[in-house]
């Protein structure tokens, strides 16, 4: 078991070391110092890293053999809306989910695997919504009371999970191409071989982790960046740990690469028309990381609708649900019928005879 699984003695002992030295208080992680800060005095607390940690390291994964089992965790919470399950480190206990922002209630004994590693919350709550007022503010055809519906939004931070795979993969694959013109044209059969070589492919491990946070939030993972895991970087956030084994991290990842290896095969083949593309192959030395990335959340309603905006807490990216202004989408369409209007006015002129 790991020496941070947050068993109910263990989590019990990680809420005690995050009090203040110097008054008691709580401290929570602070992310323009990367260091705890104590919410009572200000003091500020360094975190020591394990040296005999490395969370740049990856495991090999091996088909052949038995999953471990993950250890226990119990302080952990469960949203009664989505069923997603988060842990609170300090004083980050919320009666609202980070994913949907539905209430959470207590409960204990399910199981979840310990991460190797994070990337530390990089920017604040108040850098987090100027991302968001930007991101708004540069939307086209969004309704005139938009951003004050997103000011009165609900913001969450939360650390979600992730995996990170090596692999290969060999693909042995045949197509039918079209060859010729007329009379001549025929479809031939093409068979061969691509490889293809994954370094550091980002999964999502919870079925919280959409396409979209998935991606919006890959741009930013640089594996230098990770730092061992330690509790006291969650201090003052949700972390969404993995409850999920490595072979369901790799079915994901073969459904995902699997418009890559359409896109080689037809390169490998010469393009052009390509039809009943076939292929076989499987992925081989497979290595793995479990790291947990951050997040900020934001929750609104808009015309009764509910909406989500999320901000990468490494880089800042913004990406979103975002309602439009019918009435500027109308308008749009009007001065773009008027321009096409006026272009074939101005070009039958010029055609008219003299």
């Amino acid at each position: 078991m790991s020496p941070w699984a947050t068993t109910k003695l263990g989590f019990d002992a990680v809420q005690a070391a995050l009090r203040c030295a110097s008054c008691g208080g709580q401290q929570g992680f602070d992310p323009r110092t990367q260091s705890l800060r104590c919410e009572s005095c200000g003091q500020l607390t360094e975190i020591v890293a394990d040296p005999d940690l490395d969370a740049q390291r990856e495991q090999a994964f091996d088909p052949g053999a038995p999953e471990d089992e993950p250890p226990e965790i119990e302080h952990a919470h469960r949203c009664e809306t989505c069923g997603g399950e988060v842990v609170f480190m300090g004083q980050a206990i919320s009666e609202q989910c980070p994913y949907c922002d539905g209430s959470v209630v207590l409960f204990g004994g399910h199981a979840h695997y310990t991460p190797s590693g994070l990337i530390p919350m990089g920017n604040t709550r108040a850098e987090a919504v100027e991302a968001i007022v930007r991101w708004v503010r540069g939307l086209w055809s969004a309704p005139s009371r938009l951003p004050k519906a997103v000011t009165e939004g609900h913001m969450a931070a939360v650390y979600a999970p992730f995996w990170t795979f090596d692999a290969s993969k060999d693909v042995n694959y045949t197509v039918q191409k079209r060859t010729g013109q007329g009379k001549s044209a025929r479809w031939i059969r093409v068979s061969g071989q691509v490889t293809m070589v994954l370094d550091d492919a980002v999964i999502g491990a919870s079925d919280h982790v959409t396409p979209d946070i998935r991606d919006g939030i890959m741009h930013g993972f640089y594996p230098q960046w990770l730092k061992p895991y330690q509790p006291e970087y969650l201090a003052g956030y949700a972390a969404d740990l993995h409850g999920r084994r490595v072979s369901d991290g790799l079915d994901k990842l073969r459904r995902d690469i699997e418009v890559q290896i359409r896109r080689r095969i037809r390169a490998d083949a010469g393009g052009g028309r390509i039809r009943n593309i076939t292929w076989t192959g499987h992925l081989s030395e497979i290595r793995f990381r479990r790291v947990l990335l951050p997040l900020w959340i934001l929750h609104y309603h808009y015309a009764g609708k509910p909406y989500r905006i999320v901000v990468s807490g490494i880089d800042g990216r913004c990406f979103g649900e975002r309602p439009f202004s019918m009435a500027k989408l109308f308008g749009w369409a009007l001065l773009a019928a008027g321009g096409l209007f006026s272009a074939g006015m101005i070009i039958g002129a010029g055609l008219a005879p003299g």
